[in-house]
C-alpha cells in the first residue's frame, strides 16, 4: 500500500504573508489536487505560533503544534523549506515529528553556495530521512555528503500563472532585478523603433525596491501581456549571495506557463528541461540583439511555436503534479527517473 505525504505546512500561520507563500500555496494545492487521497495537510497553528513568539521574547522553550505528537503513521512528512531561516523557525516541530516514530522529508527550495555551511549544519542535527533538493548544483553537492540525497526541480502554481489567450500588447517586461545591459538594449531597441519608454511598451522597476505588480493576479495578466520577459540567473548580478549556483528559479517555469517567451541567460539545467532554443540568449556583448529581437518580430508564426513548444513542454513535464509523481516514487521506495 502506498505511504501518504502529510505535508506540514504553515501557510495558515502568518499575519502578513511573506513572499514565498503564493509559491508555496501552489505546490501544496497542487499536491493535494493531484495526490489522489496519499496526500495530506497539516497546518501549523497561528495559536501555537503566537504563543511561541511570546516565549522567545523569556527565552523560554516553544511549544510544538498538537499533531507533531502522533504516533507512527505509514507516512511521510514533508516540510517545504523555502530558506534555512524558515527551517529554523520551525525545526522543533519537525524534531517532535521524528521524536514520535515518523519519518520526515524536507524539499529544500533556495540554497546557494555560501549558506552551505550553515544548511549542512541544519541537516546533520535534523538528520531528515529524505533529502530534496531543488537545484540540482545542491544536489550533486549534497549528494556527496548524503546518502539519501534527491533532485526535484521547482515548477510553477498554476493556479494563478497559466494563459490568459490575451493579446500581447506590450514587447518587453524585466521583473525585480534590472540588468544593465538588457536594460540599454531594450531602450535603445525601442527608440530605434520610435517606441516611447514607458509601461505599454516595457515595464520594469523605475523606483528602487518598487512592487511592480502587488497583487498576484494582476502580475499573471501582465506576463501574459508582455512578449518578452528578460530573465537571468542570479549568480550573474550578486556572485556574492549565490556562489557559482546557477539556478533555474520559479520565474522561468512561470513566464512559461504564461506564454510569454524568455530572453536573457539560460541556467545551467535549461537544455536539460526545455527545448534547447526555448528561450533567447544573445552574445556577451549583445551585438545580436536587435537581430534576433527583429527575427521574431518578423516571423509570427516562429515566435509562436517557441512559445507553444515551451508551453506544451512545461503542462507535460513540468507541473507540480509531475513533482509530486517523482517525490511519492522516492518515499515508496520506487524507481525514480
Amino acid at each position: 500500500m502506498m505511504k501518504k505525504l502529510l505535508i506540514v505546512s504553515e501557510q495558515k500561520s502568518f499575519i502578513s504573508r511573506p513572499l514565498s507563500h503564493d509559491a508555496i500555496l501552489g505546490q501544496e494545492r497542487a499536491f493535494l489536487e493531484y495526490g489522489k487521497g496519499n496526500v495530506e495537510i497539516r497546518y501549523l497553528s497561528f495559536f501555537v505560533k503566537g504563543l511561541n513568539r511570546l516565549l522567545n521574547k523569556v527565552h523560554l522553550r516553544p511549544l510544538c503544534d498538537p499533531f507533531t505528537y502522533k504516533k507512527r503513521e505509514d507516512a511521510v512528512y514533508l516540510y517545504i523549506a523555502m530558506s534555512a531561516n524558515y527551517l529554523m523557525a520551525n525545526i522543533h516541530h519537525l524534531k517532535n515529528i521524528q521524536k514520535h516514530g515518523n519519518k520526515l522529508a524536507i524539499y529544500i527550495w533556495d540554497c546557494w553556495e555560501p549558506e552551505y555551511e550553515r544548511w549542512t549544519g541544519i541537516i546533520d542535527d535534523l538528520k531528515p530521512d529524505y533529502l530534496i533538493l531543488s537545484f540540482k548544483q545542491n544536489y550533486l553537492y549534497f549528494s556527496q555528503l548524503y546518502d539519501n540525497c534527491y533532485w526535484v526541480a521547482q515548477s510553477a502554481n498554476t493556479y494563478f500563472f497559466k494563459d490568459l489567450n490575451i493579446p500581447k500588447t506590450r514587447r518587453f517586461m524585466q521583473m525585480g532585478r534590472v540588468n544593465p545591459g538588457m536594460h540599454a538594449k531594450i531602450l535603445a531597441y525601442l527608440d530605434k523603433k520610435g517606441l516611447e519608454d514607458n509601461n505599454d511598451n516595457y515595464v520594469y522597476r523605475r523606483k528602487e525596491k518598487e512592487a511592480l505588480f502587488p497583487d498576484l493576479n494582476d502580475l499573471v495578466k501582465e506576463i501574459n501581456r508582455s512578449r518578452y520577459i528578460v530573465c537571468i540567473p542570479k549568480c550573474y548580478e550578486s556572485p556574492h549571495k549565490t556562489g557559482d549556483i546557477c539556478a533555474m528559479t520559479g520565474r522561468y517555469y512561470e513566464s512559461i506557463a504564461c506564454k510569454t517567451l524568455i530572453i536573457g541567460k539560460k541556467p545551467l539545467i535549461f537544455d536539460e528541461l526545455f527545448p534547447e532554443d526555448g528561450m533567447i540568449e544573445f552574445d556577451e556583448d549583445l551585438k545580436d540583439f536587435d537581430e534576433k529581437i527583429d527575427e521574431l518580430e518578423n516571423d509570427e508564426g516562429k515566435y509562436w511555436t517557441i512559445v507553444n513548444r515551451n508551453y506544451d513542454h512545461f503542462m507535460k513535464y513540468h507541473t507540480w503534479a509531475n513533482r509530486l509523481e517523482k517525490i511519492m516514487a522516492i518515499i515508496n521506495d520506487e524507481e525514480v527517473i
